[in-house]
């Protein structure tokens, strides 16, 4: 049914709650891992030091996705996920997104109350996905 599940990645521990969903359907339909982390184009932080993180990062969801029989394969994409998220859809060639409602940056909210998270928010680059997604996207909270 899925051959690819693409799942991104950003540090989050909402982004991990996603990990652990798509590994549990990546095994009951035998698919692969796409596990994503986006480097954003434009960051204080130097590149080398980025690129550390998100392959350090990717590398703890192969690992969890190995330690369950699944086969990953890790995109460290230079991007705008807000901009570029279809796209890297798209270059996967995954079948089912599953992502976080929440992200890493607290301010990217598409809705706020008094500056808290809410079970009602959902991270903007959620939101756009769940709304131009060619693919079926699973919301994970």
């Amino acid at each position: 049914m899925f051959d690819v599940i693409m799942v991104p990645v950003d540090g989050s521990e909402y982004s991990f709650k996603a990990v652990d969903m798509a590994v549990d359907i990546a095994q009951k339909f035998s698919s692969k891992i796409a596990a994503v982390h986006v480097l954003e184009e434009f960051s204080f932080n130097s590149y080398d030091s980025e690129e550390d993180s998100g392959d350090a990062l990717l590398a703890k969801v192969t690992k969890k996705a190995n330690d369950a029989g699944v086969e990953v394969i890790e995109h460290l994409i230079t991007a705008d996920p807000l901009r570029d998220m279809n796209f890297i859809v798209n270059q996967t060639r995954a079948d089912l997104v599953v992502i976080h409602a929440h992200g890493a940056n607290n301010n990217r909210f598409v809705s706020f109350e008094e500056n808290e998270v809410s079970d009602t928010q959902i991270g903007s680059v959620s939101e756009r996905l769940l709304r131009t997604s060619n693919v079926p996207v699973l919301l994970v909270k």
